[in-house]
């Protein structure tokens, strides 16, 4: 698994420094107001094991005026033998108003189904402030700050509602306006159980094929301070699939 996941991250890399122009700008000075991005991965086995595991996901971004509205959906779902092992669901909605050239003002709704981490069900409301630090065509960094509410019911049957602080950063480098690699993260400080704090990460990496499609790469890390019991703190996920890109 591991010899196969850095022989990806090669040929993806080398896809990159074919891809690449020598300017960046050039891609992107025709912005589009509506970027949809889809991908999609299915990956079965026969034989001594019978696996099967989908997953796929989007994320529509539309800029109109000081606002930006991004929505962003996954799934990943898996069975060996004949028994599902894997469920993991979850959706985002989140709107930006840019305030200045450096600051802007977002609230926020996700919600996540992940059995087979402990959580039948789980919303979450914010709202706070991201600082633009970098907003170059090449680099990019934003930080997150501000605070919500969790709603979560576990596989148990247990319910708890609570406070939240949350912390967020988000780093992109573009190669091309198609070619890029994008790492985010956030974490919830849980402020009447400073214990039960969760947090997630994400890194990602894409390039072109040929038109609009493109080879992903992505490696998502959730975890959480203070488990069910039976269940260990991080979850992990790495994926490989195609994109496509509008």
């Amino acid at each position: 698994m591991t010899r196969s996941r850095v022989v990806l991250a090669l040929l993806l890399a080398s896809s990159l420094t074919v891809s690449a122009h020598p300017s960046v700008a050039q891609d992107t000075e025709q912005v589009k107001p509506t970027k949809i991005a889809a991908d999609a991965a299915y990956i079965s086995t026969n034989g001594n094991t019978e696996t099967t595991t989908i997953s796929g996901g989007d994320k529509i971004e539309h800029k109109t005026g000081d606002w930006m509205f991004t929505q962003e959906a996954r799934a990943i779902w898996g069975k060996a033998d004949g028994e599902e092992n894997s469920g993991n669901y979850r959706a985002l909605l989140r709107p930006d108003y840019l305030i200045s050239e450096k600051l802007s003002a977002y609230a926020l709704g996700t919600w996540r189904r992940d059995v087979f981490s402990g959580i039948s069900r789980e919303f979450q409301e914010g709202v706070g402030l991201s600082f633009h630090a970098i907003t170059g065509p090449t680099n990019q960094v934003d930080l997150d700050a501000g605070g919500g509410w969790v709603q979560r019911k576990d596989v148990f049957g247990g319910q708890d509602t609570f406070s939240t602080a949350r912390t967020g950063a988000r780093y992109k480098h573009g190669f091309t306006e198609k070619a890029y690699l994008e790492a985010r993260g956030a974490y919830l400080f849980n402020l009447e159980d400073g214990d039960d704090s969760q947090g997630n990460g994400a890194l990602s990496l894409v390039a072109p094929i040929a038109g609009k499609f493109a080879m992903k790469l992505a490696y998502e890390v959730f975890y959480r301070n203070k488990p069910l019991p039976g269940f260990e703190k991080t979850d992990t996920t790495f994926g490989a699939g195609i994109q496509f890109a509008n």
